[in-house]
């Protein structure tokens, strides 16, 4: 064997080991950090649901897949391009390890124990050109891809996109430095002696690529070696990538299948349950390492694409929030602060480190620019951000972590969300209207309240909620719901004043002690009634009795007021006639969050506006999964909307979003919540059109049209 062959290969195996090692090292590194968060959660229903089947249908439909990046359909080509052609890679690339391990040892050449490798040993000569000739179509559609996102990056400056991002340079030279050392590599073959010899024919590409190089000086003579140079700069770059991937941006190859894997399948809807009866429990977050460990690995994950940022409503309309800055800063206190009380808690018993850690800086809120607390309360929890994330982030969990701990340890919310939180303790309802007056809104309609009847047999209870009884606008609602259930001869009763807050508002405004205060009182009334199951109009309601109740013993089949009067007309219990308005008129729908996102109730409104439309129904731009939040969710309603003056992008949520639907041409618009049917309405106020354009609950819509 020459000395020469078996130096190079020796080099190769000490570069393999290095390579591995710094990266496996770099890895369970992060992971060490991640883990020092504290538990996911303290539901252990979520914990038990967390099972294998469904980790594993995660993995395969959003990794293999790439379910969440084709909602973009030309970015999500163009990644696949990238990603599948990582997978026909592997193969290629085992072989040139196998290659640069083992060649020495049986004498063999680089190019010969590389084409002798796998595929041809296993399946024969043919098989192997096969592969290589895939595997030049796939190097193009790969270079195609890259320059797609470089195209995105660097020309077009595509909002959420860092034009200024030296990782996303480097990684893009690399990858493309893996396909073109193949493509000329596979070319140098076509002109060889020894490939000639053997016979074999050529595609189109190596072809192609091969008549090039014989061009420009490459024969037979100095093939062997000029493809002995594109293996080095190949396997070379393969060993950079392992080097660098797990220190920057794209560190996201690998946690994200870890982020998808460790998901649970509780409801998109539901915020983790703090135990507010230990004493030693974190409420809510600020420190790094009271971050539970499901944030921290988002960071990891997060490939700062900017998909999130795009889709926030609240950063379309000129305030600070970025939900891609919220993950990306928790990414950087992980990696600044963690090692610390990674460090502090070594070797010392719980109370110890408990000790050691509280003597750290290791706060975030205010630290980061991105993690202000103006940022912090400008989030709607529209799930935008995290229905667009590709790799599986959770930005509304983090922003909610933090406004816990900014009003159960800080006691800091604006004067307005303080006196929302005063009413709902006093009164059971934000407005903090009188309690008493709960159940006023029924009066003269013959509505059974179970509490002031011996008859407390109901097939439905009507969850009316604080805006349908209280709220001047949907109390309108409330009746129209009524008169529909009544023609219906649906067997339905109410809770009247024994009913309260559903405390959605003050679990998502960051006062988890008020809502599961509510939260129990709410269940107990209703499992002492023995109701199985409810309807209600408000989708923040529905959403928090259907997905979140369940963690106080509530467990009760909730269906939203759209999908319940759908039903009663699909069955003909309910004859639904077309408007007079429909033949002059326009119709739209403007999709609730906590119905659409949240719950995936998109169709039944729709179904309902065109039975009174005449099956006619104008879309707005962004609608259904992309629908614009109407900017009252999260506690919004009852805040204060910070607009800069200063700033000609900065406006109200509402009032971009009913410019929207105003856009459409429509003369009635539709909704299906109280919060956004009061927004809306704002809206088309604002845009002098409420002489010309009417906003209507879909249940007052059915009702004027009852036939």
């Amino acid at each position: 064997m020459e000395i020469g062959r078996i130096l190079f290969h020796l080099i190769f195996v000490v570069l393999f080991a290095v390579a591995n090692v710094v990266f496996v090292r770099a890895v369970l590194y992060r992971l060490r950090l991640i883990f020092q968060g504290r538990p996911a959660s303290f539901n252990e229903d979520a914990k038990k649901s967390s099972n294998l089947a469904f980790r594993a249908r995660s993995v395969f439909e959003n990794v293999i897949l790439q379910k969440k990046n084709f909602r973009e359909p030309l970015r999500g080509i163009m990644h696949a391009f990238i990603f599948y052609g990582f997978l026909v890679y592997v193969l290629h690339t085992t072989n040139q390890i196998i290659a640069g391990s083992f060649g020495w040892i049986f004498g063999l050449s680089i190019k010969e124990v590389y084409k002798f490798a796998l595929l041809e040993s296993l399946f024969g000569e043919q098989a192997n050109h096969l592969y290589e000739q895939v595997l030049n179509f796939v190097s193009i559609l790969v270079l195609i891809g890259l320059g797609f996102f470089a195209w995105r990056r660097w020309i077009q400056k595509a909002k959420g996109l860092d034009v200024h991002s030296p990782a996303s340079a480097i990684v893009i030279g690399m990858i493309s430095t893996l396909m073109v050392t193949t493509l000329l590599g596979n070319g140098a073959k076509t002109v060889s002696a020894d490939y000639l010899t053997a016979g074999m024919s050529h595609g189109f590409i190596d072809g192609g690529i091969g008549f090039i190089l014989s061009a420009v000086g490459i024969e037979n003579s100095s093939a062997d070696s000029f493809y002995q140079v594109m293996w080095w700069g190949h396997i070379l770059t393969v060993f950079s990538f392992m080097l660098y991937v797990p220190t920057s941006k794209h560190a996201h190859l690998i946690f994200a299948p870890v982020n998808y894997f460790l998901a649970t399948d509780t409801p998109k809807g539901q915020l983790s349950k703090l135990n507010l009866d230990d004493e030693n429990a974190v409420w809510g977050s600020n420190r790094v390492e009271d971050f539970p460990w499901p944030n921290l690995l988002d960071g990891m994950s997060c490939i700062e694409c900017g998909r999130c940022q795009v889709e926030c409503p609240a950063n379309r309309t000129g305030k600070v929030l970025n939900p891609k800055a919220i993950i990306v800063e928790l990414k950087h206190a992980l990696l600044e602060k963690m090692p610390e009380v990674d460090k502090a808690r070594t070797g010392k018993t719980p109370e110890e480190a408990k000790e050691a850690v509280s003597a750290l800086e290791t706060g975030v809120i205010n630290t980061y620019e991105g993690l202000s607390e103006e940022a912090i309360w400008g989030c709607t929890t529209c799930y935008a951000c995290v229905e667009a994330c590709p790799v599986g982030n959770n930005q509304v969990n983090a922003i909610i972590e933090m406004r816990r701990h900014l009003v159960l340890a800080e006691s800091k919310m604006s004067p307005e969300l303080q006196k929302a939180f005063t009413n709902m303790e006093n009164n059971s309802n934000p407005w903090g209207v009188g309690a008493h007056t709960r159940a006023d809104w029924a009066q003269g309609l013959d509505v059974k309240i179970l509490g002031e009847t011996e008859d407390k047999n109901i097939d439905v209870l009507y969850w009316v909620g604080c805006a349908g009884a209280f709220d001047e606008r949907n109390k309108k609602i409330s009746q129209d719901f009524v008169k529909i259930m009544k023609k219906a001869n649906v067997n339905f009763g109410i809770l009247g004043t024994e009913e309260g807050c559903s405390g959605d508002s003050a679990r998502r405004g960051g006062n988890e002690y008020l809502y599961q205060t509510l939260a129990q009182q709410n269940v107990d009334t209703m499992n002492g009634y023995g109701i199985k199951k409810i309807v209600t109009a408000c989708p923040h309601c529905y959403n928090t009795i259907k997905n979140e109740y369940p963690q106080f013993g509530g467990n009760f089949d909730v269906v939203h007021h759209s999908e319940f009067i759908n039903q009663l007309a699909n069955e003909k219990k309910i004859d639904v006639k077309v408007s007079a308005d429909a033949a002059s008129g326009k119709y739209t729908y403007h999709d609730s969050c906590y119905i659409g996102r949240y719950n995936n109730n998109y169709e039944n409104p729709r179904e309902l506006v065109k039975k009174v439309s005449g099956g006619k129904i104008e879309e707005p731009i962004d609608q259904r999964g992309k629908g614009l939040c109407c900017g009252a969710g999260g506690a919004q309603y009852w805040m204060e909307e910070h607009v800069d003056e200063s700033n000609p992008e900065s406006t109200r949520v509402n009032t971009k979003r009913t410019g929207q639907l105003l856009d459409t041409g429509a003369t009635t618009i539709a909704t299906a919540c109280p919060f956004c049917i009061t927004m809306i309405t704002d809206g088309v106020k604002n845009a002098d059109k409420i002489d010309a354009v009417k906003v209507r609950d879909i249940a007052e819509l059915v009702a004027e049209n009852l036939a």
